[in-house]
């Protein structure tokens, strides 16, 4: 996510003859947009620019034309209040948004599919909970795709343990169809052990790297 800046650029460089020029396209600020306004730029889908923009409970997909001019703005009023974290996995004709949110003392994975004009195509899927005694203010789980984007993952960590971290992982096929789940016991005798670069191959398998030292 980026603080939202007045104007959202999107620059293409073109070769006439010999000689370079740039074409730059911009999109007029949304009156409706707060200064401190977070946004992403999730892709080109048919030929139309999508934007997911949130602001405290205000979550919109602002779809752009070619000369990024404002084509609709989608409210993502099927969102639950205060969700901490959003992903987009985009495909050639559709997208999936994944989300966290937490109730009571239950966090939520989430995912829903999304189509090429922003609209919800079903109902969210709930793809892993977790129970927690405190308020969370940031994500719980790291979602993964494959180069193919054939293979999804969900995992998290828990590190209640400071010397034995357990990694738990939910592997899920393109359609969110659950594959399999594992618990992997991972020992962190140093304090200065992290263990992160998370990478999920096509075949689903999951790799990451275990660092270690003072430097950390």
């Amino acid at each position: 996510m980026k603080k939202y800046i007045a104007l959202l650029f999107i620059v293409s460089a073109f070769i006439c003859g010999t000689a370079k020029a740039q074409l730059i396209s911009y999109s007029e600020p949304d009156r409706d947009d707060a200064r401190d306004m977070v946004f992403e730029v999730m892709g080109k889908m048919n030929g139309t620019f999508h934007i997911y923009k949130s602001y405290r409970d205000y979550h919109f997909i602002t779809l752009l034309d070619a000369q990024m001019k404002q084509i609709e703005k989608v409210k993502l009023d099927f969102l639950p209040d205060r969700i901490f974290n959003a992903d987009f996995l985009q495909y050639p004709d559709f997208y999936y948004m994944f989300y966290q949110y937490q109730k009571r003392n239950i966090v939520y994975c989430m995912a829903v599919k999304l189509d090429s004009k922003a609209k919800k195509i079903g109902e969210p899927i709930q793809l892993d909970t977790t129970e927690i005694n405190f308020s969370a203010s940031n994500k719980i789980y790291t979602v993964l795709n494959s180069e193919d984007k054939q293979k999804l993952m969900v995992l998290k960590i828990n590190s209640r343990n400071e010397k034995l971290h357990y990694l738990t992982t939910s592997l899920f096929d393109k359609n969110l169809v659950l594959q399999k789940k594992t618990q992997i016991a991972v020992p962190m005798p140093d304090r200065n052990d992290v263990i992160t670069e998370f990478q999920l191959d096509n075949d689903g398998d999951m790799v990451c790297v275990k660092t270690s030292g003072t430097g950390q």
